[in-house]
Parts: C-alpha cells; structure tokens; sequence
C-alpha cells in the first residue's frame, strides 16, 4: 500500500472540506476523523501536540511511519512538490 492520508477535522470547517475535495480530485487514498464539539479536548491535545491550532490537521502515513504535514495550504504545497 502506498502513501495514505489521514485528515483530521471539524464539521462546517470549510478549508477541511477543501482537503479532502483536493485529495479526492488527485485520486489519493485518505480518511478523514472528524471531532465533534463534545471531543473538543482530544482534538485540542493533539494540536498542541503538535503546536498546532486549526484543523484540518494533515497527516501522511507510509507503513508505521506518520508524519505531520499541516493544515490545507501546506498540503496544496505538499502535493505541487509531488509528495
């Protein structure tokens, strides 16, 4: 299996909603976790895990190996660069 992405988001958040129709549209395998509002914890740790503080929060993932790309513009760039 190649590169996988992995899209974490909110719902109505319209730059997440962006992501995903970019990655659709490049035909790459994603998935998409969506925290609700009662999961607003979670969400904020992993953001500060990473210093992080919007969604979408992007990922790629190669076998065990994951990595941090960032929000939608940063995945614009990441797929220009041809991953």
């Amino acid at each position: 299996m190649g590169m996988k992405f992995i899209i974490f988001s909110r719902p109505g958040c319209p730059f997440c909603d962006d992501a995903q129709s970019l990655l659709e549209k490049k035909n790459k395998n994603f998935k998409v976790v969506n925290f609700n509002l009662d999961q607003a914890e979670i969400l904020k740790e992993i953001q500060d895990m990473y210093g992080w503080k919007t969604v979408p929060m992007v990922f790629k993932r190669e076998k065990n190996d994951i990595g941090f790309i960032g929000g939608h513009s940063d995945l614009v760039e990441f797929l220009e660069k041809g991953e």
